[in-house]
C-alpha cells in the first residue's frame, strides 16, 4: 500500500512544502526536547528529533463523528450565523504535523508502528526503478501521538473556539482513547528531501 503527502504537508521549518531531512548531521544525537512529546527519548535512543505524520482522513472521520459538538462551537463563535457547509470539518493543520498522508484508511496510520516507509519522490511513481539512485528517505514510525490541550484551539479556525480533543477523542474513539496522528524517526542510512505529491511504501523487512 502506499499514500501521498499532501498540499497542507508543510515542515514546520519550511513553508515551500518541501522537508530536507539529509543525513549531514544524522550523527550527532539531539537530546533537546520538542514540546512535551518524549517520544524520541523512548523510542529513539535518547534523540529526540523526531517527524510529526498526520492522516487526512482520520481527522477528516473524527470531524465527521463530533459534527455536533463542531456545529456548537461554532455557533457559540459566531452568534448563530448559518455556516454554510454541508459539514465543519477541521484542519489537518491543527495537530501540529510535519507531514500530513491521504489515500490511507482513518487510523490505519497505528498499524505502521514499528515500521519502516519509504518516500518515493512523485517523478518516479511509474514503478520504474533507478537502481544507480542514493538510499531512499526512509522514516521508522516509532508510536501513537497522545494529544493535549495545546491543540484545543486552531489559529485557522478561530470561530470554532476550545475543543477538548483528548475528551473527544477518548469519548468517541475509545478503542484509540486520546490519541492521533503517529511519530517517525529518519533512518540514519538515509537522506534526502520529502515534498507535496511524494508517495509513502512500506518497506518490507
Amino acid at each position: 500500500a502506499s499514500y501521498v503527502v499532501t498540499p497542507s504537508s508543510t515542515s514546520q521549518n519550511d513553508h515551500d512544502g518541501n522537508s530536507d531531512t539529509g543525513n549531514s548531521q544524522l550523527n550527532q544525537k539531539h537530546t533537546h526536547q520538542f514540546g512535551n512529546t518524549s517520544s524520541g527519548v523512548k523510542n529513539n535512543n535518547g534523540d529526540t528529533r523526531t517527524i510529526h505524520i498526520v492522516n487526512s482522513n482520520t481527522v477528516k472521520q473524527f470531524s465527521n463523528v463530533i459534527q455536533h459538538e463542531l456545529e456548537q462551537q461554532y455557533n457559540e463563535g459566531v452568534g448563530g450565523r448559518d455556516n454554510g457547509f454541508d459539514s465543519i470539518q477541521l484542519n489537518p493543520t491543527r495537530f501540529r504535523p510535519n507531514v500530513v498522508v491521504d489515500g490511507l484508511e482513518p487510523w490505519l496510520e497505528f498499524d505502521l508502528i514499528g515500521k519502516t516507509i519509504e518516500v518515493v519522490p512523485h517523478q518516479d511513481n511509474d514503478g520504474e526503478e533507478d537502481q544507480s539512485k542514493p538510499t531512499p528517505l526512509r522514516f521508522r514510525i516509532t508510536s501513537r501521538t497522545v494529544r493535549c490541550a495545546g491543540i484545543g484551539v486552531d489559529p485557522l479556525q478561530p470561530e470554532l473556539g476550545i475543543l477538548d480533543v483528548p475528551k473527544l477523542l477518548t469519548k468517541h474513539f475509545p478503542q484509540h482513547g486520546p490519541y492521533l496522528g503517529v511519530y517517525a524517526v529518519v533512518d540514519g542510512s538515509s537522506g534526502g528531501n520529502i515534498c507535496v505529491g511524494d508517495t509513502f511504501r512500506v518497506v518490507d523487512e
